[in-house]
């Protein structure tokens, strides 16, 4: 009996230790930048779940409050909740648009790739490519 007892209290061990290590990734955060053909990207995560990109080009810009949610893979998965527009700024994305990518964060630089869209149609050339940091 006591052996049962035992062995019980062992696996249970072993999945809370399992769930607490799938629970440990550390949420996205931070600010980064990067310059392109007349434009600028900036990618925040304000906090676990919220993610905003926004694009100035000259006058014109666009803001995108998405919610997201990270796979185990580390893929990022997106949903554009609204837009705030600047100016005439073209292809602005409709709410409810969905886009994922994965982003690899070392230091001071990031590099977003991999990234998809059936709603965004040419934003893979703009978002991918290497980031910096804003946070000092």
């Amino acid at each position: 009996m006591f052996r049962s007892l035992l062995a019980v209290a062992v696996v249970a061990g072993f999945a809370v230790a399992a769930d607490e290590k799938k629970d440990d990734k550390a949420a996205l955060k931070g600010s980064w930048t990067k310059e392109g053909d007349g434009h600028t990207l900036e990618v925040k995560f304000p906090k676990a779940g919220e993610l905003v990109v926004a694009v100035a080009a000259g006058d014109a810009g666009v803001t995108v409050n998405c919610k997201y949610t990270q796979e185990k893979d580390g893929t990022v998965k997106a949903t554009v909740k609204n837009t705030v527009e600047k100016g005439s700024f073209p292809n602005v994305p409709k709410d409810g648009a969905e886009f994922s990518f994965k982003i690899k964060i070392d230091g001071k630089t990031a590099k977003l790739s991999d990234f998809e869209s059936k709603d965004l149609e040419g934003a893979k050339d703009v978002m991918e490519g290497e980031y910096t940091s804003k946070e000092k």
